[in-house]
């Protein structure tokens, strides 16, 4: 059987990257195109003036204030989080790489931030490719890149559609703590924003709701996908891949907000406080018993410990019989 001839189309991250060479080792992959989500320049003035036209454009759609409560969630994620959730990606993306055989250094890669470009529609049609698999962008896919594979275009979203269509889906499914639908889904693109058949899906395995963050969930996700994937392309090679029944409900999500990350990250607080604060105060508690234990004799009565004189509630000492020597303190005779 004829391997399945694939591109991929992604934002280029150590993930991603790992992500390749795997797709390389179930298919014959022929092309890479890197997308990127915000090109920040390195010069200080052009990157002010980008942000301030993507917070004018964002302003004409949503208004003032959620445009202002977005990019202040970015700003937050980037002081507070990033830095966490790339420590927790890393050993996934390293495990990942341990799995692959194969290497994309002689794959050609493309850089593009548009895929309206013409000179990529030829580039992809040119190249004949049975399938483009890609991860979540913030791109648009146009229906000539969509159509340009045989057998179709694929996403891996991170998230569970239809419930969660649209960005940042496990960001959502976290606030509504909507736990089991934290998962991955690979389906078919159409010209509606994660609307196509689905092909896989399933949860995320082994996550710490109350700990784990989106960005980590997210990339764990595509990470516990890539087994029933595997089977998915060896059906697609075939012909026998079907898609899934799912309900005709319809749920989409947009960015994030700073108001929404704050009311998330308080709730875990509080639920962590009621959990430590009772086993802290049982401890106290017990530790108190036990002090009381010891100091009562062992008699089990908590009676206060309180210094006494030698003198002070003593015992009568009982007379010697007569003729009984007697002795010292130490219990030593007396010279007669």
């Amino acid at each position: 059987m004829t391997r399945l001839r694939s591109a991929f189309i992604g934002n280029e991250t150590p993930l991603t990257m790992a992500l390749c060479r795997w797709l390389a080792d179930r298919t014959n992959l022929r092309l890479i195109i890197w997308t990127s989500p915000v090109p920040w320049p390195r010069r200080l003035h052009s990157a002010c003036l980008r942000v301030g036209r993507r917070i004018l454009a964002h302003r004409r759609r949503k208004g003032l204030w959620r445009t202002l409560d977005e990019f202040a969630y970015y700003g937050s994620y980037l002081v507070f989080l990033r830095a966490r959730e790339e420590r927790r990606i890393r050993p996934l993306t390293v495990a990942l790489e341990g799995l692959c055989r194969s290497s994309i250094e002689g794959t050609p890669q493309v850089r593009s931030t548009d895929l309206r470009d013409p000179e990529l529609w030829k580039l992809l049609s040119e190249l004949g490719s049975d399938a483009i698999f890609a991860t979540c962008t913030n791109v648009h896919f146009p229906r000539e890149v969509l159509d340009a594979p045989h057998r179709g275009a694929f996403l891996w979203h991170e998230g569970i559609t239809p419930e969660y269509r649209g960005v940042y889906p496990t960001f959502w499914a976290l606030y509504r703590e909507d736990y089991a639908r934290i998962g991955y889904t690979l389906l078919k693109m159409n010209e509606k924003l994660d609307a196509g058949p689905v092909f896989v899906q399933g949860p995320v395995v082994g996550a710490n709701y109350e700990r784990d963050w989106h960005c980590y969930l997210s990339a764990k996700s595509i990470v516990d996908s890539l087994p029933h994937v595997d089977r998915f392309i060896r059906d697609l090679e075939a012909g026998r891949h079907q898609p899934l029944e799912r309900p005709a409900t319809d749920g989409y999500y947009s960015y994030p907000t700073a108001t929404a990350l704050v009311r998330l990250a308080l709730r875990r607080r509080l639920r962590r406080a009621r959990q430590v604060l009772p086993s802290r105060i049982t401890k106290r508690f017990v530790r108190w018993m036990q002090i009381g234990t010891l100091t009562a004799g062992g008699c089990g009565r908590l009676t206060p410990h309180r210094a006494t004189s030698s003198t002070e509630n003593a015992e009568p000492v009982p007379a010697k019989a007569e003729g009984e020597s007697g002795g010292d303190a130490l219990g030593m005779p007396r010279d007669r």
